[in-house]
């Protein structure tokens, strides 16, 4: 009978360490499972290696948004310059045509009264009066050329050329005078020569200046002083 006790007692005793052991694994089982909460530190130290991180992945494209804006504005910039020579090339263009028109006009307008004055003696009324029209058409094309707003590259140019239609303005003005007043005439071939010498050097020198081949009085015949 005591046997039978002591024997039961083992086996209550072999049991309950079992269970013991078995439920301390369960425990351990569910602590490992569990992810422990970071402290305060902890979190805000997680926190802002996220936030380098998303700056760092951020960084690249920033770099690429600027590089293309800086290339935007490169190719605005070389589109501007790009305009402004069209357009000063237009504007040279425009004027040189402009100095031709003048010029051819002028010209021609001054060796119609230089062609009546060679034939001094036989003048007639309507011939004075052409010499008259001539000059005042030849005052208004000095005016334009003076009123002209040269490039920067023709400004040289531009004073050789309004001077040089000036002088042919004077040379009609005394082609007219010596026409209208024979007494006047005595005394006018000299200085009507010296302005269409002078004239015909500075049409040459404004053809050279604007690199073109207008028409000029180059050669034109001289009203003799014996005349």
């Amino acid at each position: 009978m005591a046997i039978v006790v002591v024997a039961l007692i083992i086996v209550v005793a072999v049991d309950g360490f079992l269970a013991y052991r078995y439920y301390d694994r369960l425990d351990n089982t569910r602590s490992a499972s569990i992810e422990p909460v970071p402290s305060g530190d902890a979190a805000e130290r997680t926190e802002s290696a996220f936030e380098q991180a998303e700056t760092e992945e951020s960084r690249p494209t920033d770099e690429q948004d600027a590089g293309r804006a800086q290339q935007r504005d490169g190719a605005a910039d070389e589109a501007a310059v790009e305009q402004k020579e069209v357009a000063s090339q237009r504007d040279e263009a425009e004027y040189v045509g402009t100095v031709g028109d003048i010029q051819t006009g002028a010209v021609e307008t001054f060796l119609n009264s230089h062609d009546k004055l060679l034939q001094y003696d036989a003048l007639a009324a309507d011939d004075v009066d052409e010499l008259k029209a001539n000059e005042t058409a030849l005052q208004d094309m000095a005016d334009q050329a003076g009123d002209l707003a040269p490039p920067r590259k023709y400004e040289e140019q531009h004073e050789v050329f309004g001077s040089a239609i000036d002088e042919l303005h004077e040379a009609t003005r005394l082609a007219y005078g010596m026409a209208a007043d024979p007494v006047a005439a005595e005394l006018g071939f000299d200085e009507y020569d010296g302005h269409v010498n002078e004239a015909s050097a500075l049409l040459q020198r404004s053809n050279e200046l604007s690199g073109k081949d207008y028409e000029a009085i180059e050669g034109v015949q001289k009203i003799s002083p014996d005349f």
